[in-house]
């Protein structure tokens, strides 16, 4: 038997086998690439300004505006849009800011806001005033994605004390609804196209968009010291200081002046 073995073991070595055993076959495949394509979306936005005042011989006024996605309005169905589950604050665009016919200009910033700063005279700053601003949305083209205008407007109140102390006015944010008050009211009384006569009265929409102070407008004075809320038509609602909210006669004693509106 060992001599069988040997044999068998001599034999292997000077003879070898030319049959090789077979590799597994490699299969050539595509791994998953991790799925980048960003979904497009097209997005109402709202603008939200604050206005730093800064007392002296010449006041100054730092409006900054604040854009971000909003609900929109499908004048088909007339309803309330929801903001698409994707939809991104703005970064870009140009902001146009009007304060009693100074016109200035910014672009967004990549934290969605943009700045202006106006000189009003005292005597001007006491009068009537008047804050419009527009958006002009923008567009993401390589991943096609937009954003929608907007237009700001509202008067602006103040009163003697922001003679004296460094004040901010910001103003209460609307809802869908009074955003679009004008567009859900001429949905719902929509005139006749082409009218039946000529000379036929049409039925116009009865609801304006309202002034963007309607939600309130507050003066807040040094640092958190005192605020004053106004409603319009510049209104001293209420008062409050040293966190304690009083009625808005206790302006008089503070010496804003209750219903002096600026």
């Amino acid at each position: 038997m060992m001599f069988l073995n040997s044999l068998t073991n001599w034999i292997r070595e000077r003879f070898p086998s030319e049959e090789t055993p077979q590799r597994p076959s490699a299969r050539l495949r595509l791994e998953e690439l991790e799925d980048r394509c960003v979904p497009a979306f097209v997005t109402a936005t709202y603008l939200n300004p604050t206005v730093q005042i800064t007392p002296g011989f010449t006041v100054t006024e730092t409006v900054t505006a604040t854009v971000t996605t909003f609900q929109g309005f499908d004048p088909s169905t007339g309803q309330i849009t929801p903001i698409p589950a994707n939809a991104t604050n703005p970064t870009s665009g140009i902001v146009l800011f009007n304060l009693n016919n100074q016109v200035k200009s910014a672009n967004l910033n990549s934290s969605g806001q943009a700045t202006a700063t106006f000189q009003i005279p005292i005597l001007a700053f006491f009068a009537s005033q008047q804050l419009d601003i527009f958006y002009n949305g923008a567009a993401d083209l390589t991943n096609n994605n937009f954003w929608l205008p907007f237009t700001f407007d509202a008067p602006l109140y103040t009163n003697f004390d922001n003679l004296l102390l460094q004040g901010k006015l910001t103003f209460g944010q609307l809802t869908p609804q009074q955003v679009y008050a004008f567009e859900i009211n001429e949905f719902q009384n929509p005139n006749p196209t082409p009218p039946p006569m000529p000379l036929a009265p049409q039925t116009l929409p009865t609801t304006l968009r309202p002034y963007y102070s309607v939600n309130g407008e507050t003066n807040t004075l040094g640092n958190n010291l005192v605020s004053f809320n106004y409603v319009d038509p510049g209104i001293i609602n209420t008062v409050t200081a040293f966190g304690v909210q009083f009625p808005g006669f206790v302006a008089i004693q503070l010496g804003a002046y209750k219903g002096l509106t600026s």
